[in-house]
């Protein structure tokens, strides 16, 4: 794999489901770590039926360089966006 300096060290992953009451706190725990390393968080988002996939969207609008957010097109179930969400990662 190659390297630059904005490649992530650290990937944090989070899957979500319907979780519009609670998703921006999950991701606000995440950027507001400091770190001297670049991070990534990726985001498997699972077609809720709520706001949360707003709410991810604009979060990726705000925060590019940190965010990635994977949007499944139909509900795939926590296991499958598990393992495609933490697939998706490029941190160490």
């Amino acid at each position: 794999m190659k390297t630059s300096e904005n490649t992530p060290l650290v990937s944090v992953w989070m899957i979500t489901y319907n979780h519009e009451p609670y998703i921006a706190e999950a991701i606000e725990g995440v950027l507001m770590q400091k770190t001297w390393f670049p991070i990534e968080l990726v985001i498997g988002e699972d077609c809720s039926t709520d706001r949360t996939r707003y709410i991810c969207l604009e979060y990726q609008r705000k925060y590019p360089d940190v965010i990635r957010l994977l949007l499944n097109e139909r509900n795939i179930g926590m296991m499958p966006n598990f393992v495609r969400t933490l697939k998706a990662c490029q941190g160490k």
